[in-house]
Formats: C-alpha cells, structure tokens, sequence
C-alpha cells in the first residue's frame, strides 16, 4: 500500500478518535448540566421548607385552645392512681395556660375543667410502680359556644346522656370485684358508657376499688344506663322511697357477680 495512503487512514482514525472524546466529554457535561439542576431544585425546597417552618409553628400555637407538651406527672400508692391524678393535674396546668391567654377565670373545679375538654392526646408516658409521668396535648372547647361554658356544667339535665357531653354531677362508688381482670372489665364498661364522663381512683385495694365517676346525666338515670351496659349498681346507703342510687353512693361491679 503507497505510503501517503496509509498516511490518510492514520489521519481519519486520529480524526474519529478526537470526535469520540469530544462526543463523551459533551455527554458528561450535559450530566453534570443535570446534576446541577437537581442540586438547585433540593436547595430551593430546603429554603422553602425553613421558610414555612416558623409559618406552621406560628399556626399550632396560634390557638389557645389547643395546649400541647403539657407536664402530667403524680405519685400515688399505685400507677393506677398515679396516673388519673397525673391526668387531672395536667388538664388544670392546660386549662391554666389557656385562661392566662384568653382571660377566663382560674378558680375551676376540677369536674368543670373536665367538661370544657374536647380530647386529650397522652404525647409520651413513663410509669412505674407508683408514679406517672407524661406529656399531654389538651384540646379545649370553645369556652362560649353551644352552652358548654363552665358555669354552664352545673345545669342538670333530666333526660338520657348526651355521648361525649360535659359532666353535670359526680359520684362515689365502690366497685366490688374477685380479680384483677374483672376489676379492668369494671374500668372498661364504665368508659366506653355514654353516662359516664370521667373515671378517676380514689384507691384500690385487694378486692375493691373507690371510685370517683363523673356523670353527664343525673343519678338515677346514669344508674340506669350503666345497668344496661351490664354493671350492677345499688346505693350504699339506700334512701327511704328512693328506689334507684342516688348522688350519696354506690357499690357496683359486673352483673351476675358479688
């Protein structure tokens, strides 16, 4: 092969050869191009996201109603007390907050802060033998709205209980019981009833429990509705021509038991 023609095939390869480099290196430009625009993309995300921060905080604690990382904690004889006590204290240091920002009085009972509570949301909880601790979220009701003010919780209704109502009245009672799980069973049928708002322990014992229950209806009837959801109810000390438990006390425990 003459000499100048495979001097013209060395050219196009050295040619073809430099095309392919340059080729491959736009490639890798146009690869850097794009990582560019995804790391510019997750910038303006992340100043988006620290701009809406203060945004969102500002908009949780914007409401006075709503209280969160309350401070629950109590000691008692058991966990079991400790933690109702623990629960109500908690509802009266949010109640306290809320009143300081909206100017309502502080001078509340426990059962008529009880009533002006729409839920409660238990954030974290730590237990032990005879203590409870937790931090709580408290969601208020509109103190003027719909007659649910405190004053308005002394009215007592005639009629049946209203689910989720405030508590108009509260009682004493005895829960009688053989076991621990019929004692849980006891606790479990008196919250899921309508007639009962609250269940707070007063003490616990072996085989018996005092009980303190707030009611969204009067005596009488609420006795009735917890008969039908299966518990026994019967005063304590019965009142003459009085044939149903009245507000001086109970003794109750599971139909069909002691």
């Amino acid at each position: 092969m003459p000499f100048g023609q495979h001097r013209t095939q060395h050219g196009d390869r050295t040619r073809h050869g430099t095309g392919l480099r340059d080729r491959l290196a736009g490639r890798a430009g146009a690869g850097n191009n794009h990582g560019g625009a995804r790391g510019a993309i997750a910038a303006l995300f992340l100043l988006l996201a620290l701009a809406l921060a203060p945004f969102s905080g500002a908009l949780a604690q914007g409401n006075p109603r709503v209280q969160s990382n309350v401070p629950a904690e109590a000691t008692a004889e058991n966990a079991v007390v400790a933690r109702d006590r623990a629960l109500v204290s908690g509802q009266r240091i949010a109640y306290g907050r809320m009143a300081s920002e909206l100017g309502l009085p502080t001078n509340l009972s426990d059962q008529q802060i009880e009533a002006l509570v729409a839920s409660l949301v238990i954030e974290s909880e730590r237990v032990t033998q005879r203590g409870y601790s937790a931090r709580i979220t408290v969601n208020f009701r509109d103190p003027g709205q719909g007659g649910q003010s405190a004053e308005a919780s002394h009215a007592t209704p005639e009629g049946p209980a209203v689910q989720g109502g405030p508590a108009v009245t509260s009682v004493e009672a005895t829960a009688l019981y053989r076991s621990f799980p019929e004692y849980l069973e006891i606790k479990r049928r008196l919250g899921a009833a309508p007639a009962v708002a609250r269940v707070e322990v007063l003490g616990i014992a072996g085989d018996m429990a005092r009980l303190r229950l707030a009611l969204r209806s009067v005596p009488p009837q609420a006795a009735a509705d917890l008969a039908a959801a299966g518990l026994q109810v019967a005063p304590v000390q019965p009142v003459p021509g009085q044939a149903t438990p009245g507000s001086e006390g109970w003794r109750l425990g599971l139909a069909g038991g002691r």
